[in-house]
């Protein structure tokens, strides 16, 4: 007898009066099945944690690290971003190095590392260009007015000249990156 007819039958004793068969369902629990559930969650709460701890990075705290502020204003987000602590700790750390005499140093450290941030940056952009124009590339242009067909052309750039114009911006940019970087030592030291 399959479970259907179990059923139609049940509702007919009930239905008569009687009561029907009962039945008793023992659950076995499998341990290796549970061991591995446990295994999977935990892994899961850990990629969420590692997920979460990205995400914190990213988020402005509420409240100041330096001075235990409420860090509620626009220029707080961007100075904690910059600098990891709020405007006022920010215009405090400027003042004093206004007052020891030190902020044109500072000021010009920021400024050689923006440069040299950015020369490496079109270092890099130009390695790029240089790597994606050297290999030829396929266009497909669509000829026909009746029967279309796909006409297939190779496009390549001047080798020779892409390598030049790479070298000579390269050459330059290095030169740039070498002043700058002399100009940062002397700082340091």
């Amino acid at each position: 007898m399959n479970e259907h007819q179990r059923h139609v039958k049940a509702r007919q004793d009930i239905m008569k009066g009687n009561t029907p068969e009962k039945r008793i369902f023992v659950h076995m629990e499998d341990l290796d099945e549970k061991k591995k559930r446990q295994d999977e969650v935990k892994l899961e709460r850990e990629r969420r944690n590692a997920r979460m701890d990205v995400l914190k990075d990213a988020k402005t705290p509420w409240f100041c690290p330096e001075c235990d502020k409420v860090m509620k204003k626009r220029l707080d987000n961007k100075m904690y971003r910059l600098y990891n602590h709020c405007m006022d700790c920010q215009v405090k750390f400027e003042n004093k190095l206004r007052i020891d005499g030190k902020f044109e140093e500072w000021e010009e450290q920021k400024v050689l590392n923006n440069q040299l941030s950015y020369i490496n940056d079109q270092i890099q952009s130009i390695e790029d260009w240089k790597d994606q124009t050297s290999k030829p590339f396929e266009v497909f242009d669509q000829v026909g007015i009746k029967d279309i067909e796909l006409e297939t052309e190779k496009w390549s750039d001047n080798k020779e000249q892409i390598e030049e114009m790479s070298k000579e911006a390269l050459e330059e940019l290095n030169k740039m990156k070498t002043e700058v970087e002399e100009k940062l030592n002397s700082f340091a030291i």
